[in-house]
């Protein structure tokens, strides 16, 4: 049943920009298990290999089309020496499932003492990181689950990303321009549907579509799947405005789709700034540099900043352990909480040295 708290008014709006609502800890080192795996996956993880003397690092990730993946693998590549690793071998597939699960071979062939993986189908590569698991070869899952018993796995808690975002749209638009409560389904949301083949995507729906229908003022006009793909995110916003020419929201699973969206919205005469009434809302996930100082221009306005800082040193720091002969995380699912960046906390934000993709003002 959707809440109504229309007359709550908009003083309360401040109050959910800071922080997440539902996120979970966090942490410099490996964080606190967030759940178990099972036995299988903690009693394979000695590996021959690594008594050669040379501590190797396999990473197959999905793509590098994004700027905030190449963020993150740049993190692995600047830090991972400093975690007594040797060797860091990198691979990406390019989205191509086949191209991934050679390529996880491949490293496995190549001696590497541990495998980092960010996955194309967390289904599709099951088999061959089964086979990885059970030559004693330790795979890690990062940002996307595996669906195997597997080393470790560390995740955004992307339920609850996709619940404050859409919480955060709620707020926004909870009154209208005259400052009165806004009316039942008044305020259109088009929300455009990424790759539901990876685990976050989906998860990151999930919660989104579960905090979207407890609002009775927000109404989903739109749900276009774009997949990745940029020039179908473009097209998606000017077929929307089309059909519903009151959109209010936009929602786009990840940063590097905000781009088309704004081309698409001075295509149609429609980007307004934030204090104009007009004003159609963006929101998205992930926080890179782009996008937050959209923000503060007035181009877009939420974005869940992941914590990809942690996605490599938590990482790396597992590996370290693991060469150390600590394997107190094996079979353990951690996830990291999200930050809800928006124009009223961003200046802020970045002041405090709390945004990884600017440095402080």
């Amino acid at each position: 049943m959707k809440r109504n708290l229309l007359k709550m008014g908009a003083l309360a709006l401040a109050a959910t920009f800071l922080l997440t609502a539902c996120s979970g800890s966090s942490g410099n080192s490996a964080p606190a298990p967030q759940g178990g795996g099972s036995g299988a996956a903690a009693g394979a993880v000695k590996n021959p290999n690594i008594d050669d003397g040379k501590n190797i690092v396999g990473i197959c990730w999905s793509s590098l089309a994004a700027e905030a993946t190449q963020v993150l693998v740049q993190n692995y590549q600047d830090h991972y020496k400093e975690y007594g690793i040797d060797e860091l071998i990198l691979l990406q597939a390019e989205g191509n499932l086949e191209r991934q699960i050679d390529q996880l071979q491949d490293l496995a062939n190549q001696n590497c003492d541990l495998i980092i993986c960010n996955s194309v189908d967390p289904d599709g590569i099951a088999p061959v990181v089964e086979n990885i698991m059970a030559q004693g070869i330790p795979v890690i899952a990062v940002d996307r689950r595996i669906s195997a018993d597997i080393y470790f796995t560390l995740e955004t808690d992307n339920v609850c990303c996709g619940r404050d975002v859409a919480r955060s749209i709620a707020m926004m638009t909870m009154t209208d321009a005259d400052g009165n409560p806004a009316a039942e389904g008044s305020v259109e949301v088009l929300k455009c549907v990424g790759n539901m083949t990876s685990s976050a995507v989906r998860d990151r729906m999930s919660g989104l579509n579960d905090e979207l229908a407890y609002w009775p003022h927000l109404k989903v006009v739109g749900e276009p799947s774009v997949e990745s793909n940029i020039e179908k995110v473009y097209n998606a916003v000017l077929d929307g405005f089309k059909t519903n020419p009151n959109i209010k929201a936009i929602f786009v699973v990840g940063d590097n789709q905000v781009a088309p969206v704004v081309s698409a919205l001075k295509e149609l005469n429609m980007l307004f700034p934030p204090e104009d009434p007009r004003h159609v809302i963006i929101a998205s996930v992930d926080g890179i540099s782009s996008v937050v100082k959209g923000i503060q221009a007035g181009e877009n306005d939420i974005v869940a900043n992941q914590r990809f800082d942690l996605f490599a040193s938590d990482v790396l720091k597992v590996c370290q352990d693991y060469f150390n002969g600590d394997t107190s995380v094996a079979g353990q699912n951690n996830k990291l909480p999200t930050m809800i960046v928006t124009r009223h906390n961003v200046d802020y934000l970045q002041k405090e040295n709390l945004l990884w993709a600017l440095p402080p003002a």
